[in-house]
């Protein structure tokens, strides 16, 4: 044991937090509890030296001050709470890891891909992004692998820099609906009364307008059959993504689990019996992909972490200093509040501020606060928010995954005409949630 790198130490002790997490749904011992939050610092000690140095710049900055926070109003114990609550994050990431494994298996998605490749220019710009929005709602960047060698790096600058644009766009948006997106699973850190099927729901219809924006802006020129097409090469994958989505919203109407309890139980049976029908071979691929890729989120593990710890902090500071009756005397209307959430994650973006710290600032805040705003409204907010500052922040993933995998500059995308979409799109959806909050308050 003491000749095995440390990587394969790290994977083991993940697995076995996902096995404690699972466990502690169906019967949470304090003494498990207790075990699987001291293996989780165990695991976060081991694998920090393992991450880039800019995103441990970000983890110890939240980390510090989550502990001066807690020094301050005597919140030790609220850390620790924080720590055993967040092992079923380690768990949500080992699910989405497996569901992306499994995915790959698929020949639906293979046959997606070949058809994407025969479209036009405009019209594969348009597939790029339909084609980015179903497949990211499961394998988020991993989509990107998938698309950028249809562009091919012997492309021009522009065509790639616009594929790798599209791409972003589509992708970004899958974080206003999927389930399998840490933007959800934070939120419902915050907000876990929000109903999984409603806060779907509004996201989808928001991405319809999102799509309708992005085809005036950048594909006026496709007609309304192009259009069609271009949305029909992505047919194969609309059962097998639809299928993933109903398991948990099945669950979740049906049980008394929450929505990240849901996906962590249900997921799992459904990718191993879809891995079993394919057969021994397919079997024993994606087996082989999960350990690779849990051996790759150790900075998603502990940078959400690091939030979480930061965000149980924030909220033991407002309730000891009364800031939330502070910040609800003012009587905001609720226009103001949600241009505040979703201007707040997507400005900071700009200059390079994760939007994980913010997300979980306004979450926090806005969260805790009594106001007319509804919570499925906060939440929706916080995740637009969320996509446009992955669109074009400078320290979003999905920027840097996006530069390097179609070879065009991360300035380019950050500061490129994705922006006339991200005011476009973010204004919209500002009239778009205050009508809806008047209507249903």
């Amino acid at each position: 044991m003491l000749h095995h790198p440390a990587l394969p130490i790290n994977q083991l002790l993940l697995a076995f937090l996902w096995a404690a997490a699972v466990i502690r749904i169906i019967w949470d011992l304090p003494e498990l509890r207790f075990v699987s939050g001291l293996v989780l610092a165990i695991y976060i000690t081991l694998a920090i030296s393992k991450i880039r140095k800019r995103m441990q710049t970000l983890i110890f900055c939240l980390t510090a001050v989550a502990i001066s926070v807690a020094a301050i109003f005597d919140g030790w114990y609220t850390l620790w709470q924080g720590i055993e609550h967040s092992v079923i994050f380690a768990a949500f990431f080992g699910t989405v890891v497996l569901l992306r494994a499994a995915a790959d298996q698929r020949p639906e998605i293979s046959r997606a891909r070949l058809l994407v490749e025969r479209l036009g220019s405009q019209e594969r710009n348009s597939g790029l992004m339909a084609g980015s929005q179903f497949l990211g709602s499961i394998l988020n960047v991993g989509v990107m692998s998938i698309f950028a060698p249809i562009v091919g790096q012997s492309s021009s600058a522009y065509i790639r820099k616009g594929a790798a644009e599209a791409c972003l766009r589509g992708m970004c948006l899958c974080s206003l609906w999927s389930p399998f997106w840490l933007a959800m699973a934070l939120c419902y850190e915050h907000l876990p009364d929000v109903t999984l099927w409603k806060i779907m729901a509004l996201g989808l219809s928001l991405v319809t307008i999102g799509f309708i924006t992005a085809h005036f802006l950048f594909t006026s020129v496709v007609s309304l059959s192009g259009l069609i097409i271009a949305l029909s090469a992505l047919l194969p994958v609309l059962l097998p993504v639809s299928a993933a989505a109903c398991v948990v919203l099945a669950l979740n109407a049906t049980t008394p689990l929450s929505t990240l309890q849901c996906l962590i139980t249900g997921i799992p049976v459904f990718c191993f019996i879809g891995l079993s029908l394919q057969g021994y071979k397919y079997f024993k691929s994606a087996a082989v992909q999960l350990g690779k890729g849990i051996g790759a989120v150790h900075s998603e593990i502990i940078l959400l972490t690091a939030a979480i710890l930061l965000g149980k902090t924030l909220i033991l500071a407002i309730n000891e200093t009364g800031f939330d009756e502070m910040v609800a005397a003012f009587e905001l209307p609720d226009w103001a509040i949600i241009t505040s959430i979703i201007a707040t994650i997507t400005l900071l973006a700009f200059v390079g501020i994760h939007q994980i710290i913010t997300a979980t600032l306004v979450l926090v805040l806005f969260g805790t606060v009594k106001t007319d705003l509804l919570q499925l409204i906060i939440m929706e907010a916080t995740l637009i928010g969320w996509a446009l500052s992955s669109m074009t922040g400078l320290s979003a993933v999905s920027v840097a995954v996006a530069s390097n995998m179609f070879k065009v500059s991360l300035e380019g995308l950050c500061y490129g005409p994705n922006l006339r979409f991200v005011i476009s799109f973010g204004l919209i959806s500002i009239v778009c949630l205050t009508i809806l909050n008047r209507m249903l308050i």
